[in-house]
C-alpha cells in the first residue's frame, strides 16, 4: 500500500492546495478539464471546478460569491444540487482568501443523511488530517487489470476517513474501557493499602 509523503503532503495541506493533494499524493486522477460551473441555490452562487476524480467519486473546490464560508443549511442545500449530477462526492468549501476550509461529506444510510464537516485552516498543523488521508491514498496495487477502481471501494474509504461518529464511537468505547481498568486498577492498589494497614492479606481477583 502506498505511504503519504507526510511533509508533502502536510505542505499542500498548509497551503490549500488540495487539487495537488490528491493528485500528487492521493493518486487520484486529475479532470481534464476542471469543468468549472456556477451553482445557484437559494439565490446564492457557488463556483466549482473538478479537482480530483476516482472510481466515479469527484472532489469538487467550491466557493461562495460572498468570498465566505457557508453555513450548514446552505453546505446542505449545495450537497442537495451537486448530489443529483454528482451522486458519489466530496465537497471542499474555501473562502475566497484561501485561508480556510470544510471538507464536506454525507453519509448515507438508507434515506438517513448525515453530513460530516471537517474543518482545515491555513498553516493548522494538520496532523488530525494526515491520519484521514491515509485511507484516500491509491497505488496501482488498488488497481483492476482495466487500471480502474469501483466507486464502492473508493466511497468505502471516504468512509473510513471521514466518518467522525463512527471513528469518535470507537475511540469513545476504547477510552471507556481503557478507564474502566484503570479504576479497578487503582482500587486494588487503594484496597491493598488499607488491608495492608490492618494487617489482612488482601488478594486482588478481577
Amino acid at each position: 500500500m502506498a505511504q503519504l509523503d507526510i511533509t508533502r503532503t502536510r505542505d499542500l495541506l498548509q497551503e490549500l492546495d488540495f487539487s495537488t493533494l490528491f493528485v500528487e499524493q492521493l493518486g487520484w486522477s486529475q479532470p481534464e478539464p476542471p469543468n468549472p460551473r456556477t451553482w445557484t441555490v437559494g439565490g446564492e452562487e457557488f463556483r466549482s471546478s473538478e479537482i480530483a476524480l476516482l472510481g466515479g467519486v469527484v472532489v469538487l473546490e467550491l466557493t461562495a460569491a460572498d468570498g465566505r464560508i457557508p453555513d450548514a443549511r446552505t453546505r446542505r442545500a449545495v450537497y442537495a444540487a451537486i448530489e443529483k449530477v454528482h451522486h458519489e462526492n466530496l465537497l471542499i468549501f474555501v473562502d475566497e482568501q484561501r485561508t480556510q476550509s470544510i471538507w464536506y461529506w454525507v453519509k448515507r444510510d438508507g434515506s438517513k443523511l448525515s453530513p460530516r464537516d471537517h474543518y482545515y485552516f491555513k498553516h493548522q498543523p494538520g496532523d488530525l488530517f494526515l491520519s484521514k488521508l491515509s485511507s484516500l491514498v491509491i497505488d496501482v496495487t488498488d488497481l483492476d487489470a482495466e487500471r480502474n477502481v469501483s466507486v464502492a471501494q473508493i466511497a468505502k474509504r471516504l468512509r473510513n476517513a471521514l466518518d467522525v461518529e463512527r471513528v469518535t464511537k470507537r475511540f469513545y468505547d476504547d477510552f471507556q474501557r481503557e478507564e474502566k481498568k484503570k479504576a479497578i486498577q487503582t482500587l486494588n492498589e487503594i484496597l491493598m493499602d488499607q488491608f495492608k494497614d490492618l494487617g489482612i492479606k488482601y488478594e486482588f481477583n478481577p
